[in-house]
């Protein structure tokens, strides 16, 4: 077995693990009395991150060894209600709405778009947003395709951050004010979907306002 894939095994464990231990302070957390729960929070709350950590590392591998990830009918409410369950335990004081339509179907790998949205709403609230909104549609019903759109209430996009809207994923990544990463991760989700006659694309813009909106095109 080779190194690389060696250590995607052991990361792909230790994301297992942590799940398990999340559990367990899941259960904790319920059994406790209530003046007894702020303890267990923070340690579930950092336990998450990590095996969200460790689940991109799981992710990044599989997409640099060109591995494929199925295709399926989703609906993309339900997806952003996954998300936003997800990332309340990290981040449970932050208002996080679902605005997408019932009826808003896309084909797409529903687990990396789980992920994207989770690090798109990771970067809103380490941003300084308290307030993040989900929208999505159907582009076109013709030829398919759905659009996300992650918008908050935090300081914006930096004036950097918006010039580099037509650089790659490994030039977004070298910025640093503290979303390069995060973007760098969601790129790459993004293409790994793209159809020939569609594309995809991942679109930075900032509200008329206040806060920041990223929209995620795909096919």
């Amino acid at each position: 077995m080779k190194f690389e894939q060696l250590a995607a095994a052991v990361i792909h464990d230790v994301k297992n693990q942590l799940q398990s231990l999340m559990d367990e302070e899941q259960l904790a957390l319920e059994q406790l009395p209530a003046q007894y729960r702020s303890i267990i929070e923070p340690i579930l709350q950092r336990t998450n991150r990590l095996k969200n950590d460790a689940l991109q590392l799981v992710i990044l591998f599989r997409l640099g060894q060109n591995r494929p990830f199925p295709m399926d009918d989703a609906w993309l409410r339900d997806s952003a209600n996954d998300a936003i369950e997800a990332s309340l335990i990290q981040f449970p004081s932050v208002r996080l709405i679902n605005e997408i339509d019932e009826d808003c179907q896309g084909f797409y790998n529903e687990n990396l778009i789980h992920l994207a949205l989770m690090t798109l709403i990771t970067n809103s609230v380490q941003a300084g947003a308290t307030t993040v909104t989900l929208k999505g549609e159907e582009i076109d019903q013709a030829s398919g395709g759905v659009r996300i759109q992650v918008i908050d209430n935090g300081p914006g996009f930096s004036k950097s951050m918006l010039d580099s809207q037509g650089e790659s994923a490994d030039e977004v990544s070298s910025h640093t004010d503290g979303t390069g990463l995060g973007l760098y991760f969601v790129k790459l989700i993004v293409d790994h979907h793209k159809a020939p006659a569609l594309g995809t694309s991942v679109v930075l813009s900032n509200n008329a306002k206040k806060g920041a909106c990223v929209t995620l095109n795909l096919p």
